[in-house]
């Protein structure tokens, strides 16, 4: 039996090729300097199998699709859908 992975872009829905450069990107929360315990910060780095299978990464096939999951994590903190508990 063979083991098959794929990957898809959490923005367009693209799977993966070996020889593209995607990127992983991962929200997570650390110490703030204001009155609140954490802020959410945002981590991208360019793609790693170790860090893709993490539950909490996002897959992204490109610049476009970082643009847009970048947009859309910002709007989120605006709204108030993304934030840290603690």
């Amino acid at each position: 039996m063979v083991w098959v992975e794929r990957f898809t872009c959490d923005v367009c829905g693209k799977l993966r090729g070996d020889s593209e450069s995607w990127w992983v990107a991962a929200s997570e929360c650390v110490p703030a300097s204001t009155a609140r315990n954490t802020q959410p910060a945002l981590q991208l780095m360019p793609w790693d199998n170790l860090l893709a299978h993490s539950a909490d990464s996002k897959h992204l096939c490109g610049a476009a699709c970082v643009h847009t999951f970048l947009d859309r994590w910002m709007a989120g903190l605006r709204a108030g859908t993304e934030a840290c508990s603690g």
